[in-house]
């Protein structure tokens, strides 16, 4: 009975990679789903037929860490997205999104929280290329509404909450105000903590010691240090580790699971493990440039690579990748930002496009009033695939887990998403391990490519979301207006009672 069931797409001749292991399997999909996975299923089940003989096959992956408010907006950084294999978004939106000038002919100026979110998903579901989820973000501007802001978001399935425990790295000393409006103190952190987990919801933060940041910040300012140098000198590692080390404290007080992102530094791998140790519901993301860029890059190219944290030592590096090895760490995200040129030199938070950005003169360049972020989203996978598995430091099986199975289970979309199995959406990246690229200029706004130059062994070349193609051999064949909404389920995350299995984590 089973072979006269017809499909929509049937990928043939591939091998499957999932967090446990390889196999070489067909994939029948039909109406957006998997339908059916099988060694040798018949081609006549397929109205098309897709041969992946050469290729591995990988559940799209997930970005968990995503800006659509500094350069590009989701029409555009999801394209680079697609084009990097990755088929969810996970965008940050919130309190202050709707500040932002860059936006306002888009989802409009909102003032209470999930409103913003709503008018995000009206927006992203006619212009994304790719599926998407999101994170609530949290500000002192939302400590009034907290108590309802949260289950509100939370019945959205905006399940996970970013929060600053450091200054906003955009703003000037004028814009005092501004800047402690996006950090918010640890009364309030707690608070959000409390309220958060008795609603199913999981708190991000950005670690790193705001007080100690923005002494040494001044003390540099206050006798003309402010050479790219002085960035990485005003935010060392040992504030990053504090910030986690303070904030595991709280979450072991409140109940709450926790999960601090982009993570950088050598310091910070025995806190992780110690607050596990203890029991703690916690994880850990790291970024694809912890993983291959340190300081010399900032310190030979200036500005283009200043991001917060900041990109540290070969020692830090080799942390890193040990983390994602043994499980220290359980996702990469991409960080992403998306900024032109003169937005980025212009620090600019607005989206308001200044004009023609000229290169700073390196002698006056003041780098604590340059923006801080990377482009980095398009070839993130590509690059922990050359850097990771083709020099043997984690497995194909590891690779979908940081990229797919994990971030699915964290965030409560899985088996939605982050799989390939029967009942899943069909989300399918198929990857050339042979094929070679040297990085360019990639698919959104932005000409700050953070690897620029990287030669790169291993590429998608096609990117399928919901059984639709994408991108195929480097052209988009996709369309905007198919984009869904991906909501998350406090029920069935990894830090729930009866959650996911989370081995992979």
């Amino acid at each position: 009975m089973s072979s006269m069931i017809q499909g929509d797409v049937l990928i043939k001749g591939g091998l499957l990679v999932n967090g446990e292991g390889i196999t070489r399997s067909d994939i029948l999909i039909s109406d957006g789903k998997v339908l059916e996975l099988g060694p040798d299923l018949g081609r006549e089940r397929a109205n098309r037929v897709i041969d992946a003989g050469g290729k591995y096959v990988l559940p799209g992956g997930i970005d968990c860490h995503a800006h659509p408010i500094f350069g590009d907006k989701i029409d555009t950084y999801s394209l680079c997205a697609a084009y990097g294999g990755v088929t969810t978004v996970h965008a940050f939106i919130g309190s202050e999104t709707h500040r932002h000038e860059h936006f306002q002919n888009t989802w409009g100026i909102r003032e209470y929280n999930p409103d913003i979110v709503k008018g995000f998903i009206e927006f992203a579901e006619e212009t994304s290329y790719t599926d998407f989820a999101i994170h609530g973000l949290i500000t002192t501007r939302d400590k009034d509404d907290l108590d309802r802001v949260i289950p509100d978001l939370i019945k959205l399935g905006a399940i996970s909450f970013k929060v600053f425990m450091t200054w906003n790295p955009f703003v000037t000393d004028t814009d005092a105000a501004y800047s402690n409006l996006m950090a918010i103190p640890d009364d309030l952190l707690m608070r959000l903590m409390h309220t958060s987990a008795n609603e199913g919801g999981m708190v991000m933060i950005h670690a790193e010691n705001g007080t100690c940041k923005a002494y040494l910040e001044d003390q540099f300012k206050g006798c003309g240090k402010t050479s790219p140098e002085y960035h990485l000198k005003s935010a060392p590692a040992i504030l990053e580790a504090e910030a986690v080390n303070r904030a595991a404290t709280m979450a072991l007080v409140t109940g709450s699971p926790l999960y601090p992102v982009h993570l950088s530094s050598q310091e910070v791998v025995p806190v992780l493990n110690h607050y596990k140790q203890k029991g703690l519901k916690l994880w850990g993301e790291t970024c694809p440039h912890y993983l291959t860029l340190t300081d010399d890059m900032m310190l030979k190219h200036g500005y283009k690579y200043k991001v917060a944290p900041p990109l540290r030592y070969d020692q830090d590096v080799d942390a890193m990748w040990k983390g994602v090895t043994d499980g220290s760490l359980s996702t990469i995200g991409s960080d992403f930002t998306g900024y032109t040129k003169n937005l980025k030199i212009e620090g600019s938070m607005t989206g308001k496009v200044i004009g023609d950005a000229k290169e700073p003169d390196p002698d006056n360049l003041n780098i604590f009033q340059v923006a801080a972020g990377l482009s980095t989203l398009e070839f993130m996978m590509p690059v922990v695939w050359t850097h990771g598995v083709n020099t043997g430091k984690i497995t194909l099986p590891r690779f979908v887990q940081l990229f797919s199975e994990n971030p699915a289970k964290l965030f409560g979309i899985w088996p939605k998403k982050g799989t390939i199995q029967p009942g899943s959406d069909a989300d399918v990246v198929l990857w050339d391990p042979s094929l070679m690229q040297t990085v360019e200029k990639e698919h959104g706004i932005s000409d700050l490519n953070t690897f620029e130059g990287m030669e790169l062994l291993g590429m998608p070349t096609m990117t399928m979301v919901r059984g639709q193609v994408v991108i195929e051999n480097g052209k988009v064949v996709g369309k905007q207006g198919r984009a869904k909404y991906a909501p998350g389920n406090p029920d069935r995350t990894s830090y729930a009672q009866h959650g996911p299995a989370t081995d992979s984590v």
